[in-house]
């Protein structure tokens, strides 16, 4: 009797060995997957993790990670599953809300969308990504006065936060509060004079002033700061536009496209390029 015990263990043992090494080497596929943005074959493994790993505390996140990776290829009512499956197992992460609200907002499903958000800021009063991505969808759905009360309610609990003061300075403009709007992003080029999209931002907000010296000398920093921009590159064209120089606008309508932007957010103002 005394021999049947060892060898019981030595049995087991290996076993469970054999049982982590694989599920380390599935998340290593994905980890894999992922960096080569292969995002059909994440969804293999993921789903593979998911049934091999079923009992661990990673299951959450397994799903919330599969969600993602099918809206990167178009299985949007599958990702929306996930998510659901994802916050029915942990439902005290606000990321997994505003995930899913970003996916809904996706959808059309505007009132989906902001009860997450609003799940999300319950859960955590001061989340960035909750005010930010909440303020983007009221703009969508042509609510500007929320949309700006929740960047501005941010900036309230984070003064420091670049991104949110640049999106209220767009929206201020977008509002055509064109000097406030300068104002700001006068100020945080003063704090970030490194930043092209600020130079591209005051460029077309001097634009809209008629200010156009200043517009060029804006949009020439902003291309010398990223010469990849092809929102730059566009915002100069619009400028020759307005100085009724369409032959320059045209070349640099070109160009932006040439740098990777969708000759669609251009419309009517390439009507006369060739």
């Amino acid at each position: 009797m005394k021999l049947i015990f060892p060898v019981f263990f030595l049995l087991i043992l290996p076993l469970t060995i054999t049982y982590s090494q694989s599920i380390q080497e599935i998340r290593s596929k994905v980890t894999e997957c992922l960096e080569n943005k292969d995002y059909e074959c994440a969804e293999v493994f993921l789903k593979k993790l998911i049934k091999k790993d079923k009992k661990g505390d990673k299951l959450s996140t397994y799903y919330l990670d599969l969600g993602t990776v099918q809206r990167r290829i178009n299985k949007n009512e599958k990702a929306l599953k996930s998510y659901d499956k994802a916050i029915d197992l942990n439902s005290d992460t606000p990321s997994y809300f505003t995930n899913r609200a970003s996916l809904r907002s996706q959808q059309g499903d505007v009132n989906g969308a902001l009860k997450d958000y609003e799940i999300a800021l319950t859960l955590d009063p001061e989340n960035e990504n909750a005010y930010t991505n909440r303020s983007q969808l009221f703009k969508k759905i042509g609510d500007l006065e929320k949309a700006k009360v929740d960047l501005e309610t941010y900036l309230e609990i984070n003064p420091e936060s670049f991104a949110v003061a640049s999106n209220l300075a767009i929206l201020k403009k977008q509002e055509g509060g064109f000097h406030e709007a300068l104002e700001d992003f006068n100020r945080l080029i003063n704090l970030n004079p490194n930043e092209a999209i600020l130079y591209n931002n005051r460029a077309d907000t001097h634009m809209k002033l008629s200010n156009f010296g200043k517009a060029m000398e804006d949009i020439e920093k902003a291309i010398e700061l990223d010469a990849e921009n092809a929102i730059a590159y566009a915002t100069k064209g619009e400028i020759y536009l307005k100085l009724n120089k369409s032959m320059e606008a045209c070349f640099y309508f070109k160009t932006a496209i040439k740098k990777g932007l969708d000759p669609k957010l251009l419309g009517l103002l390439l009507t006369n390029c060739e």
